[in-house]
């Protein structure tokens, strides 16, 4: 059973993150990519208007314990997801679903048709997910992503439209 369909089992809150959680979400991002975002790229994304950020947070009765984030931005019609990050001990369990559902939805009453993303060649758990939310691989960026030895891997593009979804 997914986490997130059982909140009673794992208290998963969804909240809207500001510019003064970018620490945080620089801290899930470090977990989670090789060359990550410091704080301070997070919080000038506060500044782009129609961009958004959410967090997932663990509520057990102690200080919140963040275990995910995603920033998006909506323009018109079109929506991109900017980064998507599930910290490693919290994957495979429906949060990066979740996310990008609420995504969706937000995208589609700002009057978004398609939704954009780029996922690192290789990451397979990402492209399983993506494809069975409709995403299709519409383009290659070569070399995009910098690995911490140095080299480099591709970014695929993908979109999907929005009212294929559910």
């Amino acid at each position: 059973m997914s986490l997130v369909s059982n909140p009673t089992q794992h208290p998963l809150r969804f909240r809207q993150a500001f510019a003064a959680d970018s620490p945080v979400l620089s801290k899930i991002h470090e977990e989670c990519f090789p060359n990550y975002w410091d704080s301070n790229a997070f919080t000038n994304f506060f500044g782009i208007e129609n961009t958004r950020a959410v967090l997932v947070e663990l509520h057990d009765g102690k200080k919140p314990q963040p275990v995910g984030m995603m920033v998006y931005r909506v323009v018109h019609e079109q929506s991109d997801i900017i980064t998507i990050a599930i910290r490693p001990n919290w994957r495979r369990q429906g949060l990066a679903r979740e996310l990008l559902s609420r995504a969706f939805s937000h995208a589609r009453a700002l009057g978004a048709k398609a939704m954009f993303l780029d996922v690192e060649e290789g990451n397979q758990a990402a492209m399983v997910l993506y494809d069975r939310l409709g995403f299709k691989q519409i383009n290659r960026r070569k070399g995009y992503y910098k690995q911490k030895d140095g080299s480099y891997t591709d970014a695929l593009v993908m979109t999907c439209a929005l009212g294929s979804l559910s």
